[in-house]
């Protein structure tokens, strides 16, 4: 949209020329109320500027700048063919501002423009010419104006427009069902992964759980070596004794019959606690084993969970057995583990055979 009567020029000179017009003497009624126009159209330039912009666009394209032009030229005197010429112009841009609102005039400006109706033939040549043509011909040329416009050509294109619309509207379904299809595609793979990872850390933790175990069961085994060692200790102690003294046997009779009692309640003492350790050897093989079948059950579960689900339609007990086994504590088995008073009673038992 071209802006005219906006611009600060436009305004210096709307204003300028409405006091020119304000000190003017009209020597006849048609003068009078030809200057009222021209100032009533001058005036309203002045004050509603976006207005006339927006609603006279033609006259704007066409005479606009003349129209400026005329207004500021303050060397030609203010004659009556220059008033009249002015006059035209206000008018054409009055009747195009009347022909674009869909409501009347005003009645300032209803006057105005029936004053120029009724005395076309009182204007100068000029002046009468351009105020026929505005009656005449201006409301077809604008009409034709607008018709070849840009906006009405894409009206005119209407179905051409839509037509195209209707394509890109297709495609775009189709690229979105596209897009639509690789993001299920990913949410699948990405809710597998993370269901395997899942199984992968719980697979994980049974792991170092194992390793702890191990270790655990290494220790023990190797105190149940130390343990085995010195069960038999004594008694190797004693035949050594016995074979490097075998000429002297009664020299050392007494004195193997006082460190038998000894040797006897250590081998006791270290059966007892080799006892413990067997068991508790025994409990901790038990719970590797436990924690490799959980281990072994991780790495298959994720299918069974789908199978059960499919099979038994979402079978909420379809995973009860799986929970049970991995979600459980490990058994050791405590209650075959003999008690420390069971060792002090054997070796009590054992000293009142002897001394009976």
């Amino acid at each position: 949209m071209k802006v005219l009567f906006e611009t600060n020029q436009s305004k210096t000179v709307l204003a300028k020329f409405k006091h020119k017009i304000d000190g003017l003497v009209p020597s006849d009624d048609f003068e009078k109320q030809r200057n009222s126009l021209i100032r009533l159209v001058v005036s309203a330039m002045e004050n509603r500027p976006e207005e006339w912009d927006k609603l006279c666009q033609i006259n704007t394209k066409w005479i606009g700048d003349q129209f400026i032009n005329r207004l500021s030229d303050e060397e030609k005197k203010l004659s009556k063919e220059r008033l009249d010429d002015i006059c035209s112009m206000c008018f054409r841009f009055l009747f195009e501002l009347y022909l674009s609102i869909k409501n009347d005039l005003s009645m300032e400006f209803e006057a105005a423009r029936r004053f120029v109706f009724k005395n076309v033939d009182s204007f100068e040549s000029d002046a009468k010419e351009q105020i026929e043509y505005a009656i005449r011909d201006m409301p077809i040329n604008i009409l034709k104006s607008i018709a070849n416009s840009d906006s009405i050509e894409s009206i005119k294109d209407f179905n051409a427009v839509s037509s195209k619309a209707e394509m890109l509207k297709n495609e775009w379904e189709k690229d979105l069902l596209a897009r639509e299809e690789r993001v299920n595609k990913l949410k699948d793979s990405l809710s597998k992964y993370e269901n395997g990872f899942n199984f992968v850390g719980l697979y994980q933790g049974f792991d170092d759980l194992a390793k702890v175990k191990s270790v655990e069961r290494n220790n023990i085994l190797f105190w149940l070596k130390v343990l085995s060692v010195l069960v038999v200790f004594p008694v190797l102690a004693e035949l050594v004794i016995i074979y490097k003294n075998i000429d002297n046997i009664s020299a050392i009779k007494d004195g193997l019959i006082v460190s038998i009692f000894p040797s006897l309640s250590l081998v006791a003492i270290v059966i007892y606690y080799f006892r413990v350790l067997l068991f508790n050897y025994k409990s901790v093989k038990s719970q590797l084993l436990q924690i490799d079948l959980r281990k072994t059950l991780c790495r298959f579960i994720q299918h069974y969970s789908e199978y059960s689900s499919a099979i038994k339609k979402q079978d909420s007990e379809s995973l009860a057995k799986f929970e049970n086994i991995i979600f459980s504590g490990l058994v050791t088995e405590d209650g075959n583990l003999p008690s420390t008073y069971d060792g002090v009673e054997q070796i009590a038992k054992l000293i009142k055979s002897v001394k009976s």
